[in-house]
């Protein structure tokens, strides 16, 4: 206990620093490890879409990029399109002036031809 005692004495900045790189490394390494947990669930693998998600979870979801979504629903780019907050599928529908069902039936079928296509390009 004394040598930490005296590390913290004399050598401030370089205690703050550690003390600092450990705080990020946990704070980090707990989100990896939540995120990892969260997407090895086979519940959250090629969920069917809902009104609250967002493109980019959908391709997490599906194992997709985004542009590939973004592609499937007609857009360019989620964020940029809705403006201020999460690109939900929702708001995209009230954007661009389509019933939110129109969406959803655009991904439950584009979905998996991407899916397919995918596996399709994959070498064996």
């Amino acid at each position: 206990m004394n040598k930490l005692r005296y590390l913290c004495a004399h050598h401030k900045i370089a205690s703050l620093g550690f003390i600092l790189a450990v705080v990020l490394a946990l704070f980090f390494g707990g989100k990896f490890v939540t995120r990892a947990i969260y997407w090895s669930d086979p519940a959250h693998r090629h969920q069917s879409p809902e009104p609250w998600m967002t493109p980019g979870y959908i391709a997490k979801s599906w194992h997709l990029r985004i542009e590939e979504v973004d592609a499937i629903l007609g857009i360019e780019n989620g964020p940029e399109l809705v403006g201020s907050g999460r690109p939900t599928l929702d708001r995209i529908a009230k954007v661009t002036g389509q019933p939110v069902e129109e969406l959803l039936r655009k991904l439950s079928l584009g979905l998996p031809r991407a899916i397919a296509d995918q596996e399709a390009d994959t070498p064996k």
